[in-house]
């Protein structure tokens, strides 16, 4: 009963645990290492064992371990079954082997637990491999207790059963506890370490040196142990033979080397002791291997501790070797310093750096680095950090042996005593330079304008959010005043954008050289420019900049061989007063810039709320215009034109007209603007044209067969794809119509903005037989060459001379010398804006050809203009 209660309190269930057999593989390994246990038990009983009880050395203890770790602990049967075999065989009694199968196999079931729970082994396998002396020492320890318990469970089992007796009872515990744990200290590490063979020994040279330490090591266990040439060596002492082959083993050939010299040592004092021969030849009848159990004892523990330290010792050269050569031949500049800050070392990678030798930074500071570029400030929070967390880590600036300035990202880390006291600094840093401009590039790429250097769009949001913050803060008001070009796309079409980058360049320099000290100037993109004028106590500052702005951006520019004249449009906006973020605020300046643009550029309108509701009734125009197009809201009116030399209807003027479903009749001069701003115009345009052409066809084939309509045409038809105008003559040529049924009617101001596209349109309409017509003529330039190079056909004299027209008024003179001058050039005149039947005389008299105003005809629908054609209408005058 008190054996089962002892028995309860070791870590029974440990050794209970499932140990699953899986395979026959697992039932092989298990009847192999019973069947080797019991093999090698029985030849120590037989050979070793006193009254055949127990044996002074057990070398099966060792197996059992070894086979446990490297196996794992699922091969505990084969123990089990292995002491069982091996005292069967013995002839021992049941209750004998009992005792034995429990307390050798619970001995290296319990030394694997407590492996397992100090040096944390894997789940299953709890192989280790004595490499260092920490691991070393806990398989010394958890041998001792294992083999203290296995020890203490077999001899008071045994006395309990009455097959030991208590007058020999601590002397065979003493010699049975020797004899397990020597089995254990000898061939336990010998399985351990030779389960995997030695590297090296047989290559190269070594080949020799491997051949003459096994060879003798043999021999001289032989003359030691076995009394080989006894007579030629007998009369010299050999006991110390055995600690220089320990010794040879131990250093050159390592754990494989010390394990193998004491097993075969071992194994040979063995034979010795049983034959009765050599060093330990009368040790077991006299002292019952007592001597030789404690000599090989000593020597496997001093020889394995001294092995595992020369390991461990060349492992800490071999890190050091490797740490000398990362830092020798590392990338990164590494500086060691010592407790008092003088540098005691640097690497080769801090010389390439700095320019520095070794010789001429040993001993001194790192201020020989330093550029005084930081503050003390930089410095003590540095020392600070250095002081409270023993390293920092951050962007510095220093010099170089030849002066120059690099930028580095510097670690400093603080090297402590085993005591806690500081042993120095060491500094690792990379030179970041070109990491740094690269950087620095792409951060100015992102930011700033590679033409003209002046922070971007981007930018100035930025700056602007952050302003309107402070100001918001301060309670102060912030101007941003837009900047935008006059007629810089003309400038830039005509001259090539080589002068249009070139005054951009001009423009930059010019608001610069204004806005130093003054506020922040940006570009947004195109000829539209941004300046900040913040911390303003009044706006009437505002006032003095624009105009400042406007006189230094009209002064002419001398460009090459062109001087330009330039104007620009401005838009003011005031935070917190109009907008208090920054989206809002380029909105209204935005909407005042294009109020300017409006009334005639080169002046600066101040955002008002009345521009917000202009800019929402154009954006609402502008929604419901899209819907417009697509629900037939737009309609074709036609303005007659009279032959002057028969007074009859010869043409027609086509005219747009929307009759919104909300608001009625929306007059041309209110959407035309957003359409072309939009990009409806285009739709539109081709939507005039096919109803004209329709209009046209009828009127030909029932009225008129040269009766024409004219159909005005903005710009921007002219911007799209060349195929369009292909389109509209590929329109008429399906309704039968020839080419000079419709007349292209365009502004004069369109001519001056003509580029190469608009001529070349122009060219192929006129080649199809389609007639242009110069609208508007006398408002702008009235150049003889424009009408000479697109072949222009009619000039149309604009209303505004018509109006006021009289006898002797200027007007009439100015009417007359157009006439003269388009009939010189084989052109026809046209009138315009007739409202009375004076002014159709007056017209008529200095040769006019055609004409129409309200005098003749409103604008009317088709149905009205065929119904004057139809009665074949005459238009008379008084002489």
């Amino acid at each position: 009963m008190i054996f089962m209660l002892f028995l309860r309190k070791l870590p029974i269930n440990f050794c209970l645990k499932k140990f699953p057999v899986n395979g026959w593989l697992n039932v092989v390994s298990i009847l192999l290492l019973a069947l080797i246990y019991a093999l090698l038990a029985k030849i120590i009983i037989e050979n070793f064992a006193a009254n055949g009880i127990f044996s002074p050395i057990w070398p099966p203890s060792g197996l059992a371990l070894a086979a446990l770790l490297i196996g794992g602990h699922r091969l505990w049967p084969g123990i089990a079954l292995g002491v069982f075999l091996a005292n069967y065989l013995a002839g021992k009694s049941i209750e004998s082997n009992l005792v034995f199968v429990i307390g050798n196999t619970f001995e290296p079931l319990f030394a694997i637990w407590l492996l397992k729970r100090n040096l944390r082994s894997a789940k299953h396998q709890y192989i280790i491999d004595l490499k260092n002396p920490g691991e070393y020492s806990w398989f010394a320890l958890s041998a001792i207790l294992s083999v203290t318990i296995g020890t203490m469970i077999c001899i008071i089992g045994l006395s309990l059963i009455n097959e030991l007796s208590s007058q020999v009872l601590t002397f065979s515990l003493i010699l049975w506890w020797i004899a397990n744990l020597l089995g254990i200290a000898i061939f336990t590490p010998f399985f351990l370490i030779w389960k995997k063979l030695p590297a090296g020994w047989f290559a190269g040279y070594r080949t020799i040196e491997t051949i003459a330490f096994i060879s003798l090591t043999i021999l001289t266990g032989q003359i030691i142990f076995l009394e080989w040439f006894y007579d030629e060596l007998g009369f010299i002492a050999r006991d110390y033979w055995v600690i220089v082959f320990v010794t040879w083993g131990a250093i050159p050939f390592g754990r494989h080397g010390i394990t193998l010299v004491l097993t075969i040592a071992f194994v040979q004092a063995m034979i010795g002791a049983a034959s009765g021969i050599g060093y330990f030849g009368r040790d077991l009848q006299e002292y019952g291997l007592i001597n030789m159990q404690l000599a090989f004892l000593i020597v496997s523990v001093i020889g394995l501790l001294l092995t595992l330290t020369i390991y461990e010792l060349k492992k800490s050269q071999a890190r050091m070797k490797l740490a000398s050569l990362a830092y020798h031949n590392s990338s990164e500049a590494m500086m060691v310093t010592d407790a008092d800050k003088c540098i005691i070392s640097v690497n080769p990678a801090f010389t390439e750096v700095t320019g520095y030798q070794p010789s001429e930074v040993i001993g001194k500071t790192p201020k020989i680095l330093s550029t005084g570029l930081h503050s003390k400030e930089f410095y003590k929070a540095m020392w600070r950090s250095i002081v409270a967390t023993g390293k920092w880590q951050g962007e510095i600036q220093n010099r170089r042996k030849n002066g120059e300035l690099f930028t580095e990202i510097l670690s400093i880390n603080t090297l402590f005593n085993p005591d806690g006291s500081i042993q120095g600094w060491v500094g690792l840093f990379s030179d970041i330079s070109e990491k740094k401009k690269k950087e620095e590039l792409i951060w100015r790429q992102a930011n700033y304008d590679q033409l003209t250097g002046l922070p971007n769009r981007r930018m100035v949001y930025e700056r602007l959010n952050e302003e309107i913050k402070k100001c918001q803060l301060e309670n102060k008001q912030l101007a941003l005043i837009l900047i935008n070009l006059d007629r810089f796309g003309e400038i830039n079409d005509t001259l090539g954008h080589q002068y249009g980058d070139q005054l951009l360049k001009e423009v930059s320099r010019r608001l610069t050289a204004f806005s130093q000290d003054k506020g922040i100037l940006g570009r947004l993109g195109s000829d539209e420019f941004a300046f900040i004028v913040s911390n303003l106590d009044e706006t009437s500052l505002v006032d003095h900049s624009v105009n400042s702005i406007l006189e230094q951006l009209a002064i002419p520019y001398h460009l090459e061989n062109e001087i330009i004249h330039l104007t620009a449009s401005l838009g003011i906006a005031l935070s917190p007063m109009d907008a208090q973020d920054v989206a809002t605020l380029l909105k209204c300046a935005d909407q005042a810039m294009h109020a300017a643009k409006r009334e005639g550029k080169n002046c600066f309108y101040y955002f008002t709320h009345s521009m917000q509701e202009i800019a929402n009734t154009r954006m609402r125009l502008a929604n419901d215009l899209r819907y417009a197009v697509k629900n037939e809201e737009l309609i074709v009116h036609y303005q007659p034109i009279i032959d002057f030399s028969s007074g009859c209807i010869r043409k027609a003027e086509a005219l747009v007209r929307w009759r919104h479903s909300k608001n009625g009749i929306i007059n041309p001069d209110k959407f035309i603007p957003v359409a072309e701003e939009t990009g409806l115009i285009v739709e539109i345009g081709d939507w005039i044209l096919q109803q004209a052409a329709i209009q046209v066809q009828h009127c030909r084939a029932n009225y008129n067969s040269n009766f024409q309509i004219s159909v005005n045409k903005s710009p921007f038809q002219f911007k799209v794809d060349s195929r369009k105008c292909r389109s509209w003559l590929e329109h008429l040529e399906k309704l039968g119509l020839p080419g000079d049924s419709i007349v292209i009617e365009i502004t004069e101001n369109s001519m001056m903005e003509a580029k190469n596209n608009i001529y070349n349109y122009l060219i192929t309409l006129r080649d199809n037989g389609m007639q242009v017509a110069l609208d508007d003529f006398g408002t702008g330039y009235s150049s003889l060459a424009y009408l000479k190079k697109f072949d222009i056909d009619y000039i149309k004299i604009d209303k505004s001379f018509v109006q006021s027209l009289s006898a002797d008024s200027d007007d009439l003179t100015l009417c007359e010398a157009m006439t003269v001058m388009a009939h010189k050039l084989n052109l026809k005149v046209i009138a315009e804006g007739i409202e009375t039947w004076n002014q159709f005389e007056l017209l008529k008299n200095i040769g006019c050809d055609y004409g129409q105003g309200y005098l003749f005809s409103k604008p009317i629908p088709a149905s009205e203009l065929n119904q004057l054609l139809e009665k074949n209408t005459t238009f008379l005058w008084s002489s």
